[in-house]
């Protein structure tokens, strides 16, 4: 019960920070478009995707270290977690200096990747700012594994929301009086540097007894030994996550990213929120399986965590294709609506990437990292091959559609890994695994005509109310769809017998 206390404490403070940030991201990207334009919103968003580069050289330490601090943590060893967080320490400060001097070397590349757009002085700037938000955290974030470690993540939320109402209400200010880039950017330096200042000076005051030792070169050496083997991981996540925006920009025109970002801020925004909400799990995921060792039990747990994640892609990602042009229309005008083939895509991906997170989660909890790192090299280098050669054929639907490609590779090699070496479990159980996700597909399939042909038939007054409408009845029908046809599923029985006991105290 205190572990579903502590998940539900952290889960909810994620949510509330998310939520809130959310709302921001989408009232700031209103005020760019208008106040600034959508070419700058491009480079913004290519940047953005560059900086994403540069933090490869962080290599995959906070995993390694995070997964580190699971055992010292569950056996109070203070005296290891001391010497894990000096190791921290030293690393990420090599780390910041090797970023500060890897965005000077790129400036020259700019004007390769950023096209239709005169590459001038300001660009410069505008890419050496963006770069020194992301050079704070190294100098002042690494405490921040501690509390996320120690489950006690919603403490760094709840000050990262405060910061983060205030900044962006600075940045919203700014873009309607000012219509300056350059102090937007400012800005966001300047509230990322405060939020990890706060959250550093609390886990000093906190954990008392940290203090600086010589280096561990033991632990170094395991720490390390980790590291390698989670950089594919960190590679292979950028090549997912980042290089589609800098292969429109180069072979497309990086406008072209400014139109696709109004669709992709849609989905990173809902990835956030529901990252952030479930990634309390992952630090009890850790410590269930350093306590768990029978096979069937790990099982259970795993199709439970799988079966919850489901349940928020049905209800987040069904509503998306359906409300996501209207929403557009809304938000940014009729005119930035792009083909819904696009948003198919963006879903299908999506969707694949809330299911088949179970597995990375209960991979990274066991420490697998060195069997999952070739799953990550053979997926990056799918993705990155097919959206090169998609990109020349089919233009942006083709480097989606390259992605798409690259998670269902993911997913077959990472649900592999966990039942034969995270589970032990027989082949039979692996093929069950898969047999349930097939029925969870076609239900999603069911479930989404069903609100797509609701949706269509909502008067059209106004695009507001059918917005409104649309997604009040879509979660209504996906709520009563999934009570009556998931009803008999030993997960969802689980699951709902949880959630009497977090209410009812039980």
């Amino acid at each position: 019960m205190d572990r579903k206390k502590t998940i539900l404490q952290n889960g909810l403070a994620g949510l509330l920070s998310q939520g809130i940030t959310i709302l921001f991201t989408f009232v700031t990207r209103s005020l760019f478009i208008k106040y600034i334009g959508v070419e700058l919103l491009g480079i913004n968003s290519t940047f953005a995707s560059l900086v994403s580069t540069l933090s490869l050289a962080e290599l995959g330490f906070q995993s390694a270290i995070t997964f580190s601090l699971y055992k010292p943590l569950y056996d109070e060893n203070r005296s290891e977690i001391n010497d894990i967080m000096n190791i921290f320490k030293l690393v990420y400060r090599c780390i910041g200096i090797l970023f500060i001097a890897a965005a000077f070397l790129i400036l020259p590349f700019l004007k390769y990747i950023i096209t239709d757009v005169e590459v001038d002085l300001d660009i410069y700037i505008y890419f050496l700012l963006q770069a020194a938000a992301s050079t704070c955290t190294y100098f002042l974030a690494y405490k921040r594994a501690l509390l996320y470690a120690d489950q006690k993540e919603y403490i760094s939320k709840i000050i990262d929301l405060s910061i983060s109402v205030i900044f962006n209400i600075l940045q919203c200010i700014t873009l309607i009086l000012k219509q300056n880039y350059s102090i937007y950017l400012i800005l966001k330096i300047l509230q990322v540097y405060m939020s990890n200042l706060i959250v550093y000076l609390y886990c000093t005051n906190t954990y008392h007894f940290l203090r600086k030792t010589k280096i561990n070169r033991t632990k170094l050496s395991e720490i390390w030994k980790n590291t390698k083997n989670i950089f594919a991981g960190k590679f292979s996540g950028y090549i997912y996550s980042s290089t589609d925006n800098i292969i429109i920009s180069a072979f497309i025109s990086t406008v072209s990213v400014g139109y696709l970002t109004n669709y992709t801020t849609i989905t990173k925004s809902l990835k956030s929120l529901i990252y952030n909400t479930l990634n309390p799990i992952i630090p009890s995921i850790g410590n269930y399986l350093i306590a768990e060792k029978e096979g069937k039990g790990r099982e259970k747990a795993f199709l439970l965590y799988t079966h919850i994640r489901y349940l928020v892609a049905v209800f987040i990602v069904i509503p998306v294709i359906v409300l996501s042009d209207c929403f557009i229309s809304i938000w940014v005008g009729e005119d930035m609506i792009l083909s819904h083939i696009l948003t198919i895509l963006l879903a299908i991906d999506f969707y694949i990437d809330l299911v088949q997170s179970a597995t990375i989660d209960f991979i990274n909890g066991s420490g697998l990292f060195r069997v999952d790192k070739y799953i990550e090299i053979l997926g990056a280098v799918s993705n990155i091959v097919l959206s090169f050669i998609l990109v020349h054929y089919y233009g942006i639907v083709g480097v989606l559609a390259g992605t798409v490609i690259s998670q269902i590779v993911f997913w077959f090699g990472r649900s592999y890994i966990v039942y034969f070496q995270c589970l032990k479990q027989s082949k039979q159980q692996y093929m069950k695994y898969w047999m349930k996700h097939i029925f969870y597909i076609v239900h999603f399939i069911i479930a989404y005509q069903l609100c797509n042909k609701l949706f269509k038939i909502i008067p059209l007054d106004t695009r507001e109310i059918q917005f409104i409408i649309g997604g009040i009845f879509c979660e209504i029908v996906l709520f009563i769809y999934v009570s009556i046809m998931f009803r008999k599923l030993k997960e969802q029985k689980k699951l709902l017998k949880i959630i009497r006991e977090i209410i009812f105290q039980e």
